[in-house]
């Protein structure tokens, strides 16, 4: 996915929300930082996650930190852990066991546990919600008809990896094997191998991989071949969120299910649906 132009004030309200997580007083200093590799790298041409991952590289080299959301993710994951029986009983009491499961999985994407939840009071009010929304875009359908052999699961942000259980388990119901991949290393409020092993999500899975990079998505520039040829030899890519959809949605890596809700517009143009909305939507 190309960046569009009201990116640019997202980037530059996130990186300021770094800021004050690590240092308000280092603030200015992070906006002139990203305003220059904006000015420089900012193109309709480049694909977006580049710029992005440019962007944070430079936020935390600022900040001098290798993790500004260290304590939000570890909150993030408590609370999750703490609202999964919840999760677990609404799967439980459906009748299309993996439409629910998927529904759930957004639900974690929805939230944004430790920047827009932040108890389990917060949780408890939205859940119902989230939940009675259901899918604007639903091919559960089609996809079950593509869960077979390898799948491979490509998860997004801490606190949501905890809903990813109940569908990894559900999963597992079709397939022979799932290959979980994380990110290398930490970058935004995104899962890493740490936080799969703090939730136990790696005790679901056959292979709990990670990127092995520093980069917003999967960034197929960057990693390594091994792990190129085991997304291509994929039966199935399961991907969780905007970033892994704006890193993936110009490969030809098929076939892939995107399980997301579209916060921002921009995303939910190049998608075709409206923003605020949750999909589940497979490009064969």
């Amino acid at each position: 996915m190309k960046p569009q132009p009201e990116c640019a004030a997202c980037v530059l309200r996130r990186a300021v929300f770094e800021a004050n997580l690590v240092d308000p007083s280092k603030a200015m200093e992070v906006v002139k930082g990203v305003l220059s590799i904006l000015c420089e790298k900012f193109d309709e041409n480049k694909p977006s996650i580049k710029v992005w991952t440019e962007v944070h590289k430079k936020v935390y080299e600022i900040l001098g930190t290798d993790d500004p959301y260290r304590e939000l993710k570890r909150r993030s994951n408590d609370i999750a852990l703490e609202m999964f029986p919840l999760a677990l009983e609404y799967y439980e009491k459906s009748e299309d066991k993996l439409r629910a499961a998927e529904l759930l999985a957004i639900a974690g994407n929805v939230l944004d546990f430790g920047v827009s939840i932040h108890s389990p009071e917060e949780f408890r009010v939205k859940f119902k919600k989230i939940l009675d929304e259901g899918l604007y875009h639903d091919d559960t359908d089609l996809l079950r008809k593509y869960l077979k052999g390898h799948v491979v699961y490509l998860t997004d942000n801490c606190g949501e990896i905890v809903f990813d259980k109940i569908l990894i388990r559900e999963i597992k119901k079709y397939v022979d094997k799932i290959t979980l991949l994380v990110r290398g290393k930490p970058i935004l409020s995104d899962a890493t191998r740490e936080d799969a092993v703090y939730v136990g999500i790696d005790k679901e899975v056959d292979e709990l991989r990670d990127t092995g990079i520093f980069a917003v998505g999967i960034d197929m520039d960057l990693i390594s071949q091994e792990l190129k040829e085991l997304l291509y030899s994929a039966d199935l890519i399961i991907a969780k969120g905007m970033g892994n959809y704006e890193s993936l949605s110009e490969t030809d890596l098929r076939p892939i299910a995107y399980l997301l809700r579209t916060k921002c517009e921009p995303v939910a143009r190049d998608i075709g649906v409206p923003k605020d909305v949750n999909i589940v939507k497979l490009y064969l």
